[in-house]
């Protein structure tokens, strides 16, 4: 492959939708060259042989089925199901026309900047909660519902979003209960307590609104 494909500009604003992923199990080259200050592959900038070997070890038996000459431009489905391919080294804009054939198939993907955000957003979520900032985490998963709510190509992003949502309004839902359970013990402050902390800290979900009906229907504070 003509080493200026996939440094082109066009090329890699066509992949940003696209995993791409070098596999090539031959190590008959050097296998750490100086880049600046960096060594990578010989044939490979970017990776260590190992990798490369790694890759194809294990999407050969994957996705893909016979002998396939080195290079070879394969596009497939995220499940593995061939879409096309091209023998030999290729243009860029021949992998380009490729790579719009593979879309106009599977359907629009995600960029590289909008998985890192939302990626981004589960890991914010996921720390906050550890720290039991409550509304931080809320504030995360809601932004990655916010922005990809509407696009399929996000459904595993917004799903896992949605579900932990739904983990911290049920958590939510638990401290309710045990609130009620120690009104009904003359507990009455300690479940004020616990209520306003809900209403307060799981705005956006449902159980804050819960909290704050259970709250007006305490006695009043002596």
């Amino acid at each position: 492959m003509d080493g200026s494909v996939y440094p082109n500009k066009d090329v890699i604003v066509a992949s940003k939708t696209v995993v791409n992923i070098f596999c090539n199990n031959e190590t008959e080259h050097q296998a750490k060259k100086k880049y600046g200050s960096e060594e990578w592959c010989e044939a490979n900038y970017g990776q260590i042989c190992d990798e490369h070997v790694a890759n194809h070890n294990k999407t050969s038996s994957m996705f893909f089925n016979g002998t396939i000459p080195n290079p070879t431009s394969i596009l497939c489905t995220p499940d593995g199901k061939e879409i096309t391919r091209k023998k030999g080294g290729i243009s860029g804009k021949e992998l380009i026309d490729m790579m719009k054939e593979a879309t106009a198939k599977v359907g629009a993907g995600i960029g590289q900047d909008e998985y890192l955000f939302g990626k981004g957003k589960l890991k914010a979520a996921a720390d906050a909660v550890g720290a039991k900032k409550m509304k931080d985490a809320i504030e995360a998963l809601n932004a990655i519902t916010k922005a990809f709510g509407k696009n399929a190509a996000a459904k595993p992003l917004n799903d896992q979003a949605q579900a932990k949502l739904k983990e911290l309004n049920d958590a939510g839902m638990a401290i309710i209960e045990a609130a009620k359970a120690d009104a009904a013990a003359d507990k009455v402050e300690d479940a004020r307590k616990a209520l306003k902390d809900v209403y307060a800290n799981y705005k956006g979900l449902e159980c804050s609104k819960v909290a704050e009906k259970e709250m007006a229907a305490l006695p009043k504070a002596k």
